[in-house]
């Protein structure tokens, strides 16, 4: 950690108003957790934060109450609700409904808020307040044990921000003492890949291709002791195909502008996010990829693309295919699928995008011949 409290305090109303830094770049720059950052706020009073400088914050960390805290959540009304991982940012404006619970597994199925959350892998939890020009920004912000960053929750304008009040005084921690301490942080580098000779190669094709539902790939997975991206290059071109970096970028555009509507999965081992429908505007800028909708933002790291494969997943209802966006460590990025829901096959007109982007020209000019007819 660098420096006491009140340096971490102070470097971090520095940054955000002379940098413009994000929490992120913020704890990165000061060798630290995001949640470390944002713990070194707890203690600080309203008044102390409101008479201090314009981006001095106030942290109140949270009991550990995570399904009771989602439920909550619905009480704020419209929210904007963020899930990332190393190189993918999710961005969802909508409102926390249709909650629900399965072992330690939260469930958010609302319109347009459609959540997994993982609980076992939720540590730590915070109201966090700063000051941001003459506004306020208030979030609601959960940990892992790593003090790595799985959900936020940001109010807007017009959310209901007596809720917020009230969820502080009904769920603030006994314990108002800055300073947590966190697991450091472990991720094994992917070897090249490396099968025992006992590895069925014939039964692994032969579990694939019998395949019920999507869901069932990660028992597959765990069945033969493999990543997505071993399975992928051992499985063969028929259900997984490589594609260049840049099909990420052809895909989101073409199906912009044939308004294709898909599904975009982004997440990290404490929460996915889903969107789900049709996207407008798609905008390369300063090395990240961006979708730039009214409720719906995503931004990816285009320099952090390792890997994109074209996946076919068979299933009772027919093939599924996805585009698999993976890092250099053969983690998920975000994946991609055409919109569809259990018990009805996939859109012909996503699989006819999705085979496409196998040939760049092809998919570019697929989409000029749809503008100019």
């Amino acid at each position: 950690m660098c420096g006491t409290v009140n340096d971490i305090r102070k470097s971090f109303a520095s940054l955000r108003i002379d940098k413009k830094m994000r929490h992120r770049d913020i704890a990165n720059f000061l060798q630290m957790t995001e949640a470390e950052l944002v713990d070194a706020h707890v203690g600080v009073s309203k008044l102390d934060a409101m008479q201090s400088s314009p981006n001095l914050a106030r942290a109140v960390r949270l009991k550990k109450s995570w399904p009771e805290l989602i439920q909550f959540i619905e009480q704020f009304g419209e929210v904007m609700a963020l899930t990332r991982n190393e190189y993918g940012v999710h961005e969802k404006i909508g409102t926390y409904q249709n909650i629900s619970t399965q072992g330690d597994i939260g469930l958010v199925m609302s319109e347009k808020i459609d959540l997994r959350l993982f609980y076992k892998h939720w540590e730590l939890a915070y109201i966090f307040e700063e000051g941001k020009g003459d506004s306020l920004q208030r979030s609601v912000q959960f940990f892992d044990e790593c003090g790595q960053a799985v959900h936020k929750v940001f109010l807007l304008p017009d959310s209901c921000h007596e809720a917020f009040e009230q969820m502080i005084n009904a769920w603030a921690d006994s314990n108002q003492e800055p300073g947590v301490q966190v697991q450091e942080l472990s991720k094994p580098l992917t070897d090249e890949l490396r099968l025992s000779e006992a590895f069925d190669f014939d039964s692994f094709k032969n579990d694939w291709a019998n395949l019920l539902d999507t869901h069932d790939f990660f028992e597959l997975l765990k069945k033969y002791h493999l990543n997505r991206l071993q399975a992928f290059e051992l499985i063969g071109q028929h259900y997984a195909e490589p594609l260049p970096r840049d099909a990420v970028g052809l895909l989101l555009n073409s199906a912009a502008h044939l308004n294709v509507p898909i599904m975009i999965f982004v997440g990290n081992r404490g929460a996915i996010q889903i969107h789900t429908g049709p996207i407008k505007r798609v905008l390369d800028a300063k090395g990240w990829l961006n979708v730039l909708d009214q409720d719906f933002n995503l931004h990816l790291r285009l320099t952090d693309i390792h890997k994109v494969w074209l996946v076919r997943k068979p299933t009772k209802d027919g093939v599924v295919s996805s585009l698999e966006i993976l890092d250099e460590q053969g983690d998920v990025i975000a994946l991609i699928f055409g919109k569809r829901k259990p018990g009805q096959p996939e859109l012909e007109t996503w699989r006819d995008l999705l085979e496409s982007c196998k040939d760049a020209k092809d998919l570019e000019e697929a989409v000029i011949e749809e503008f100019n007819n």
